[in-house]
């Protein structure tokens, strides 16, 4: 029994140290292979870039604005009476000139107007004709009543009388002439509401030459209208404005008399010279955006009021700037600037953009030649070791040998 105990004893103490044993020799492989990785850790990562050398460049920077066509001069014929329409002489796209015939308005009310502003003009003529003669008779009877009274035939009463008779047939014939002023005026206002029935293209004159085109006509013959109703709309396509709404960060560079050029999608392979007319000196509450009108000649007519339009504007141009490629520039911390790649590793260098054009923009604060990172800036920071893409090719083509 003790044998074998004593046995079993020694069986469990060779078991127990081949066990830690075994435990020793791992710890020392795990701590061997941490040492190694952290020896690996601690050497300084090499990050695979894409570079770009800086320019020198000729720049020019445009912006593209979509707009929509207007009519520089637009008139809506409206008749300022009331009535029913009983000719319309022009259609839709008609060329009129100033002074041609639009429309004709039912006369026949206004025609008896006139003629009763006659008859009452006569009527206070005859009127003054008669006060005139009764202001004759009165002063011949109050020189009778003055020689009388000379010769104390009459009393003083008697003179008194036919003075009083005087002055009144005098202030008689007053009344009559202003009557007459008052029923000349008449006559005229009925002769100008008469006019009214008639529309004719009446805009201002100046133009007289060009002609305006029927761009819309809202009524038919036989409708009726009320007055200051609009009949017609006309329109000179000889000049038109592009109307755009401009942002903040873009109408800084816009000034009145600066060229554009306009294209719309009727004739795409064409561009129209433009220059700008007029700029909002406010800006929208909503949008933000302020109003830029662009004067457009159009003497063959092939522009449309309506059309939408795309308005190339140039913004800034500069000659051998210095130039990066856009995408070396990014934004850290608020702060622009480039990773420039110099014996291996890369500094941010802050910079200020200029003009800017097709995938370049001019920069201060770099020098032509250098080289700067333009794929992979999310990887680095200041001082970083880089590989760019020449170096990685070079070492693919040794790999390969």
């Amino acid at each position: 029994m003790s044998r074998n105990t004593s046995a079993t004893i020694k069986k469990t103490l060779i078991i127990l140290g081949l066990a830690l044993a075994a435990v020793g020799v791992i710890f020392f492989v795990m701590r061997g292979g941490s040492d190694e990785k952290g020896g690996s850790a601690r050497k300084e990562a090499v990050v695979g870039v894409k570079v770009a050398r800086v320019e020198r460049r000729d720049l020019v920077e445009k912006r593209v604005f979509s707009g929509t066509l207007e009519a520089e001069k637009k008139y809506d014929a409206a008749a300022k009476i009331g009535g029913r329409i009983q000719e319309i002489a022009v259609r839709l796209g008609d060329c009129i000139h100033r002074g041609d015939l639009i429309a004709r308005l039912d006369n026949a009310e206004y025609e008896q107007q006139l003629a009763q502003a006659h008859a009452e003009l006569d009527v206070a003529q005859a009127s003054l004709a008669q006060a005139r003669s009764g202001l004759v008779a009165a002063e011949r009877a109050y020189q009778r009543a003055i020689k009388l009274r000379e010769q104390k035939v009459s009393s003083v009463a008697d003179l008194e009388v036919a003075e009083t008779e005087r002055l009144a047939q005098q202030a008689g014939v007053n009344l009559a002439q202003a009557q007459i002023q008052q029923r000349e005026a008449a006559l005229r206002a009925a002769a100008v509401r008469l006019s009214y029935t008639t529309l004719t293209a009446d805009w201002q004159a100046g133009d007289d030459h060009v002609c305006r085109h029927v761009a819309r006509r809202y009524v038919d013959e036989g409708d009726t209208i009320a007055a200051n109703q609009p009949i017609v709309t006309l329109v000179d396509v000889s000049l038109l404005r592009a109307v755009i709404n401009v942002a903040e960060r873009d109408y800084a560079f816009l000034r009145v008399g600066q060229p554009a050029s306009i294209s719309v999608d009727l004739v795409a392979d064409k561009t129209f010279p433009g220059t700008i007319a007029r700029m909002a000196p406010v800006f929208d509450e909503t949008s933000r955006q302020a109003r830029v009108e662009i004067a457009v000649a159009n003497p063959d007519s092939i522009l449309k009021s309506g059309m939408f339009a795309c308005v190339h504007v140039e913004l800034g141009r500069t000659e051998q700037a210095v130039a990066v490629p856009s995408s070396a520039i990014i934004q850290r911390l608020g702060i622009y600037g480039v990773f420039a790649v110099e014996d291996g590793k890369a500094h941010f260098v802050e910079v200020r953009t200029g003009v800017k054009d097709e995938g370049w923009a001019q920069v201060t604060g770099l020098e032509d030649g250098q080289q700067v990172v333009t794929l992979g800036h999310h990887l680095l920071s200041d001082g970083a070791r880089v590989a760019t893409s020449e170096e990685n090719d070079e070492a693919a083509g040794q790999a390969r040998k």
